[in-house]
């Protein structure tokens, strides 16, 4: 009803250095918790990983790890490094505070309020762990319990906003009006340019129906900030209580230039347009707000109305068809739909439908009485208080499904919470998790000389047959492995091709070392000539089966042709889109209905199936290499066999405990194959590793309790 807040402390300081060897890790932990303090979290993580790779047995880096997954919502990630600090430390006080609030998040409040004992047993005056004691008790209805830790809490330190604001709520809870008005108005007092005494106090005036009040507080509180449009829909529910329907209009018409996508301000623009005889207008958002969420059939019944009196029947009766397909015995649906099709000359329907809507009409006669007063008791907020200052409009809440309610203005359940939308961020810093990214598996490891990888964050892998060719300086570059290969354009690769040419040059030399041709297929590869790619690699492996830089870029090569020709034949050789969730995609060929014929999806397949050979043998050669699970992981995924593709990824992490792509694409075919606890686990493991868009994903697809279903990394 009003909002609870939580208390986190976070202390930005620098620590002295006691002694030579412990400088480095006391620095790392200074830069990383100066990077939390900017609100640089991914970074931060970054830094206390490496605290904790060189002492593991401290809590601190732990801790402040946890805090940045708590800012970044991976809770489930923060609540494992939090109790890996407190197992540590069992007197790390802010570890108990920030473990409950998260739990708090997850309406765990009763571990919640444990976490928070504990804390207070070891620090009986903590303010911080004192308000959010007291806002889980609210949440369980220990309202007076609540307003006891508060007031110890407003003993010591007078002027804590969120201890009054919190005390008001549990007094409101209570029906004490007047305590909570008294501690709403000592925010006003205290904090007279801040929006949350006013915010609070509006509201309780609201439920109060004293909307003069009410609407005094809101037009302060859009003249603090005036660039919130959750402000804006609280302002003009008020306003349309005093019948302004004019202002009520030009609020809705704010919250939509600031939030274009918010569908309850166009279902309350529609009926308000409705109401005053716009009609055409009112069909239009409708249809905005059935655009936005389809299952919405109180607007769907709204909009039917509309198209009647317009006599845009066929419209009608489309959505009458799916009003009456949910609400099977509302009678008024059958009423409606029976004049639409006398309209239409369906008369045997019309008859039909007439008969079915005074047969539910009949049976609701009897029920009628006692169905008016529950309808008058769910109006808005509740009945009308004694010493209410003004009658109130009915409104209903947003979740409210009753289609009886169906032309009335809409309210938040929660009406009163903050629910400002945090402004999307495009960089690595801040909370990324509200980034706007393409979801997609990590894309497969190959040999070159030009990576794009420049992001700090971003591992530079080492594998050490890769080191023992680069010993040969057959090129001018290191060669490296990378998923993240530059695109090289213009001189460039006017360049390359000379380089090409001169190698060529070089191998008619019988004496020239035949691995510069694992060299020249590399570079063929970089300009995108694949098929000389793969013919170098042939002929290198013609002359050395064994070579396994050759199986795996020839396998490389192979998959980036093929990725290729799909690219450019998509609507060709597309014989199934998988659609993970809503914004997880990957393009599946199968076998399913073809002719063994020349065909792109069938040739493709024997690709997929070539490429998973050479894979396998790589990893006959050389067991530890993990690219070549990896890689192969995704071609699996690729042909649907997701099992095959899970397991794989597992071996490439259990050889290499840090692979943060194998975690990421490991979560997300978890997630895709319905175990989002396994697979948030994965995610958060590959944000902890430098995989920013994890907490993105997380954040849209995964779970807040950690489960069972975890994944062994064998």
């Amino acid at each position: 009803m009003i909002r609870r807040l939580f208390v986190i402390i976070f202390i930005f300081s620098t620590f002295a250095f006691p002694s030579k060897s412990q400088i480095n890790t006391d620095r790392m932990l200074t830069i990383g918790r100066n990077a939390l303090y900017f609100e640089d979290y991914v970074l931060a993580i970054q830094y206390f990983n490496k605290v904790i790779r060189v002492k593991p047995y401290l809590a601190e880096p732990y801790f402040y790890r946890g805090l940045s997954k708590y800012y970044l919502e991976d809770y489930n990630g923060a609540v494992i490094d939090l109790s890996e600090a407190l197992e540590k430390n069992p007197f790390f006080v802010d570890a108990y505070n920030v473990r409950g609030i998260i739990s708090s998040k997850n309406d765990d409040h009763e571990s919640a309020i444990n976490d928070y004992n504990e804390g207070l047993s070891l620090e009986p005056g903590n303010t911080n762990l004192l308000v959010n004691r007291g806002s889980s008790k609210i949440a369980v209805k220990q309202y007076e319990s609540a307003i006891a830790d508060f007031d110890l809490v407003l003993k010591k330190n007078t002027t804590m906003m969120s201890a009054y604001l919190n005390r008001g709520t549990a007094k409101a809870s209570l029906k004490d009006s007047l305590g909570a008005l008294a501690d709403f108005t000592k925010v006003v007092e205290l904090y007279p340019n801040m929006t949350d005494g006013y915010a609070t106090r509006g509201v309780l005036y609201y439920q109060m129906h004293d909307y003069t009040k009410a609407l005094k507080d809101y037009e302060k509180v859009v003249e603090l900030k005036p660039d919130v449009s959750y402000y804006y829909m609280t302002r003009g529910v008020i306003r349309y209580q005093l019948d302004d329907l004019k202002g009520t209009m030009a609020d809705f018409d704010k919250v939509i230039e600031l939030d274009p996508k918010n569908s309850m301000a166009y279902n309350n623009r529609g009926i308000l347009r409705a109401q005053v005889g716009d009609l055409n207008r009112a069909v239009d958002d409708f249809s905005r707000v059935l655009a936005l969420d389809p299952s919405d059939i109180l607007t769907l019944y709204n909009r039917a109305t509309l198209l009647i009196q317009l006599g845009l029947n066929k419209q009608a009766l489309a959505d009458l068809n799916v009003v009456i397909e949910n609400y099977p015995k509302y009678g008024p649906a059958y009423y409606n739909r029976s004049m639409v099709k006398q309209q239409l000359n369906d008369m045997a329907g019309a008859k039909i439908d007439y008969q079915t809507a005074i047969k539910f009409n009949y049976d609701q006669q009897a029920k009628a009485s006692a169905k008016n007063d529950l309808a008058k008791s769910n109006d808005d907020e509740g009945e009308e208080t004694q010493g209410a200052k003004k009658s109130s409009k009915t409104t209903r809440k947003k979740s409210d499904k009753n289609i009886n309610n169906y032309n009335k203005i809409a309210v938040l359940d929660d009406f009163g919470d903050d629910n400002t939308d945090t402004k999307v961020i495009n960089t690595t810093r801040g909370k990324v998790q509200n980034n706007n990214i393409f979801i997609d598996l990590e894309p497969v490891f190959g040999l070159t000389y030009f990576t794009a990888d420049t992001t700090i964050t971003k591992q530079r892998y080492y594998q050490h047959e890769i080191a023992s060719f680069n010993k040969k300086k057959l090129y001018q570059k290191q060669l490296v492995i990378s998923n993240r290969e530059a695109e090289i354009e213009g001189s460039e690769t006017v360049a390359l091709y000379k380089q090409i040419k001169t190698i060529t040059e070089d191998l008619e030399d019988k004496e020239t070392l035949r691995e510069e041709l694992l060299v020249r297929g590399v570079l063929y590869g970089v300009v995108m000539n694949y098929t000389n790619s793969l013919n170098d690699y042939s002929l290198l492996l013609s002359l050395q089966p064994n070579n396994v830089l050759a199986l795996f870029n020839r396998a490389y090569s192979r998959h980036k042709m093929v990725e290729m020709i799909r690219a450019l034949e998509e609507e060709k050789s597309k014989l199934n889109n998988v659609s993970l969730k809503g914004g997880l995609s990957q393009t599946i060929y199968t076998t399913t209905n073809q002719t063994p014929q020349k065909d792109d999806g069938f040739e493709q397949i024997l690709d997929y199936d070539l490429i998973i050979k050479d894979l396998t043998r790589v990893i006959e050669l050389a067991p530890d290499f993990e690219f070549a699970y990896y890689n192969r992981g995704i071609i699996h995924c690729l042909k649907r066999d997701f099992a095959k593709g899970i397991d794989d990824f597992s071996r490439a992490i259990k050889i290499n405990p840090d692979f943060a792509e194998a975690y990421f694409n490991r979560g997300l075919t978890l997630i895709f194959t319905d175990k989002e606890e396994a697979g948030t686990i994965d995610l958060s493991k590959a944000g902890e590793l430098g995989m920013y868009k994890a907490y993105n994903v997380i954040k849209r697809y995964g779970v807040e309790k950690q489960g069972s279903d975890e994944i062994d990394n064998k």
